[in-house]
């Protein structure tokens, strides 16, 4: 396979079939990385669950697949969560060209809320004090556009500094912005734009601390 559009074809009517299989609580997505990431979205059957349609972007996942950083064959039964807060069981399956090369992948989301909520009430209900599988959701965090992805990695990215923007010191803000280009923020079209506005600073400044990052790295 040399890219997505060549199998798509294929996947279209098989994600419609699941689809109907597995109810509408069931949501089946492609994802095409090879594509601007505010636009990876070239599938997908049941979109309700997560709000979103084809030609919207993916998650904080995808932007570590886009930077390469994702090695193996997918990543299975997590628990990611709606920007409304509903949780999901979630597995990615990636997509590799003939070299290897993850093109895109197919992604499983089933809303479990109401589950979950029964579950907590069978345990209130039984008196039970049982230790609960806990996983950590907040790294997985699916947003229906990708702005609110952006805003949500800049406040995460204020929250590793530990300082307020009106506080920090150039350093500081270094950081800042060093940690945004890890977490591959500056993938998403004009990200410039908005971090330089959270961080109270021009589009041209923030090019001059990516370059004094990357030399102290």
């Amino acid at each position: 396979m040399r890219s997505i559009d060549e199998i798509l074809p294929l996947l279209s009517p098989l994600l419609d079939g699941m689809a109907k299989h597995f109810g509408d609580n069931c949501e089946f997505v492609v994802h095409d990385y090879t594509r601007d990431f505010s636009s990876t979205i070239v599938a997908i059957a049941n979109g309700q669950v997560t709000g979103r349609e084809v030609g919207q972007g993916g998650s904080k996942l995808g932007l570590r697949i886009m930077q390469g950083k994702e090695e193996e064959d997918g990543k299975y039964n997590y628990i990611s969560q709606t920007s409304d807060g509903r949780f999901l069981r979630s597995s990615t399956i990636y997509l590799k060209g003939e070299d290897g090369t993850i093109l895109g992948s197919l992604c499983i989301n089933i809303d479990v809320s109401e589950f979950i909520r029964s579950r907590n009430f069978m345990d209130r209900m039984i008196g039970a004090d049982l230790p609960q599988t806990q996983q950590k959701a907040e790294e997985l965090v699916l947003f229906e556009n990708v702005e609110e992805l952006l805003v949500a990695l800049i406040t995460d990215s204020i929250n590793h500094v530990g300082v307020p923007v009106a506080h920090m010191t150039r350093e500081q803000k270094v950081e800042g912005i060093s940690y945004l280009n890890r977490r591959g923020a500056f993938k998403i079209k004009n990200a410039a734009i908005t971090v330089a506005k959270y961080y109270d600073i021009s589009r041209y400044t923030i090019y001059n601390y990516l370059n004094d990052a990357s030399v102290s790295e």
